[in-house]
């Protein structure tokens, strides 16, 4: 049978109400692993367990395409934003063969491979994650091997690619800071310090451990800049996923995540030079799969094993508490 991917219709000024639930019918023979919205809210990528990418109108629910992607299951898909790209829709890929790929729309319903990243991760490719489109052309990919891929297409030139190795374990996720240092809508200084050298990620492993990287212009290498380990208090447990949220400059960035010990937490940095903190935003009796954040990092919806999703939002005395839960 044909899989199923359900769509949530949710207005933030209306959080008190049940969100709208709209299921389109995908060409996927199997389960699917991933589901992703474009930049500009009109296609759906879902990558699915047959190694099949499938694409479609989001308000329409028609077919765009269908993409023989991976040998094994898509793990995970990512829309690049347009300006980066040159206004062409492109989509990333990484799958159970261990390959990353990327995918460019040449009309006409069809979607050839852009670039195959010569890293194969042994194990399975399983996270990828896009730069902010200010950073330029650059795709992140994490594999069961431990290490993380930083691919980069200059505007004018070839697509290349550094690796390294990032955890003791596999990794598991991984996510761009936004663009924007906190702090810069009321220290506009901070701004112009920052933007020079503000490349970061944040990945989860199955040590784990969340490490926070930079780039560094001195050395040209990424080095460690946080290393975040709550999750590891009753003993080592694998992360399932890390989402890093957007911010306008507001004086605070936010990073979510999740693990085996069946606790979101929500992780806060006041300003730049300060320390990350965290505190437990949601624990289950299930474990948590995945994390996504709304664009303006306000709002972060939390999937589960048992197919439920949770709607997650601070309220005015700094605690996270459920607005929504949507089941199967």
């Amino acid at each position: 049978s044909k899989a199923t991917v359900s769509v949530l219709y949710c207005q933030v000024q209306k959080m008190s109400e049940a969100a709208q639930r709209v299921d389109i019918a995908t060409t996927h023979e199997g389960c699917i692993h991933d589901v992703q919205v474009d930049p500009n809210g009109k296609l759906l990528a879902t990558g699915g367990s047959d190694g099949m990418i499938s694409i479609h109108e989001v308000k329409g629910e028609q077919s765009v395409a269908s993409i023989k992607a991976h040998n094994g299951g898509v793990w995970q898909v990512a829309w690049a934003h347009h300006r980066a790209v040159g206004n062409v829709s492109t989509l990333a890929s990484c799958g159970e063969d261990g390959r990353v790929c990327v995918w460019r729309d040449v009309g006409g319903g069809k979607w050839d491979a852009a670039y195959t990243c010569p890293h194969v991760h042994e194990g399975g490719a399983v996270a990828i994650g896009w730069a902010p489109f200010e950073h330029g052309c650059i795709l992140t990919s994490g594999g069961a091997d431990g290490m993380v891929c930083v691919i980069v297409k200059p505007s004018s030139g070839q697509w290349d690619y550094t690796s390294f190795r990032a955890h003791s374990g596999g990794v598991t996720g991984v996510s761009w800071a936004p663009f924007l240092s906190s702090g810069t809508l009321i220290q506009p200084q901070v701004q112009l310090q920052n933007l020079t050298n503000n490349k970061r990620f944040v990945t989860g492993g199955c040590d784990g451990q969340l490490r926070i990287w930079t780039f560094s212009n001195q050395t040209m290498k990424w080095d460690t800049l946080a290393m975040l380990s709550e999750h590891s208090h009753n003993g080592v447990v694998a992360i399932r996923d890390v989402q890093w949220a957007g911010n306008c400059g507001l004086p605070f960035d936010y990073i979510a995540s999740c693990a085996d010990d069946k606790r979101v937490l929500i992780w806060r940095q006041e300003m730049p030079d300060k320390a990350w903190k965290h505190h437990k935003a949601y624990e289950s009796d299930i474990t948590p799969c995945r994390l996504s954040w709304s664009l303006a990092g306000t709002i972060l919806a939390v999937s589960f094993e048992d197919q439920t999703i949770r709607l997650l939002k601070e309220d005015t005395s700094g605690e996270w508490k459920v607005t929504s839960k949507v089941s199967q």
